[in-house]
């Protein structure tokens, strides 16, 4: 049965209608809920006089046009529909699974929106301390994983905050003083942020120009190497690596065109082309999107 909590209403009036909203999640509680018109700067404030029980709904009267749905439940969980043309009659929304934003989390501390995204090769961002002179204590943001290429959205008050992040080796990085609100509302955590970064473990090769070769493999070390010109000379061998994740070596080489394997501890292979330019450096980080697959049976397997 729909139990109705809460009726917010006016009298009629052009471009306005009631919208119902109704907890569709199983045994979790909504606490609360925003509506902002698109383009604004602000979500406002909680709309919610009270958490909305499963199976309830609350009704409010809105303008017509776009704006924006966001929820937030018990859990941390967030809701939200951004952009949703809302028109001049009555109208409803359910709040379900469908709606989660698992791919870009909210996490809710203020009315501005700050995105943040992982702009790091391979590695998550397990921890994000967010500190202000306007506030007492720092905002600590550890129960998401921020996966490589992924962003977090963070709504703030206004003010200038420093950010200090954590990635999933332990890794530090600082960013300067960031205002909120302001245009842009994004920042990207890239390599360059990184506190104390780790010199090379080694050096090899005797061309001109060097090339960097990361371990962006969280959870995985880099045991062989081979960087073979594609004009058939001479190559790099190393076979007694130990390239931990987060390591880098350089090798010297000279212009030209080279296929890069790579190998890690679990004997998985790694397979890239790269071109080293006569001006400048070059950077590769090893990732699983380089994985070279082997479909092949076992040679000792047996057809059934």
């Amino acid at each position: 049965m729909l139990l109705t909590l809460l009726s917010i209403s006016v009298p009629n009036q052009a471009g306005l209608h009631d919208l119902t909203v109704i907890n569709g999640l199983r045994d979790i509680e909504i606490v609360s809920f925003y509506i902002w018109g698109s383009g604004h700067n602000s979500k406002g404030d909680n709309r919610l006089y009270s958490n909305l029980q499963p199976d309830s709904s609350i009704t409010f009267t809105l303008p017509s046009g776009k704006c924006n749905f966001l929820a937030f439940d018990e859990l941390g969980n967030s809701y939200g529909i951004a952009g949703d043309f809302q028109k001049n009659v009555p109208d409803s929304i359910t709040i379900d699974l469908e709606y989660i934003t698992f791919g870009r989390p909210n996490v809710d501390h203020g009315h501005h929106l700050l995105n943040l995204t992982n702009s790091l090769n391979g590695f998550a961002l397990d921890t994000l301390v967010l500190s202000s002179s306007m506030r007492e204590q720092d905002i600590l943001i550890d129960d998401f994983r921020v996966f490589s290429g992924t962003s977090i959205s963070i709504w703030l008050e206004k003010g200038i905050y420093s950010i200090n992040a954590v990635d999933q080796i332990g890794r530090k990085y600082n960013t300067d003083n960031i205002t909120v609100p302001d245009d842009s509302c994004m920042l990207a955590i890239v390599s360059s942020m990184l506190i104390n970064p780790l010199p090379p473990v080694g050096i090899t090769g005797n061309g001109s120009r060097p090339f960097f070769l990361e371990n962006c493999l969280p959870i995985a070390v880099i045991t062989e190497l081979q960087i073979v010109p594609q004009d058939g000379s001479n190559g790099i061998y190393l076979d007694n690596l130990a390239l931990q994740p987060g390591e880098h070596i350089i090798a010297k080489l000279n212009p030209g065109y080279y296929s890069v394997l790579v190998t890690d501890e679990y004997d998985a292979e790694y397979y890239v082309s790269i071109e080293q330019r006569d001006t400048g450096s070059l950077r590769l980080p090893v990732v699983y999107e380089y994985l070279k697959y082997n479909f092949s049976f076992p040679a000792n397997s047996q057809e059934q």
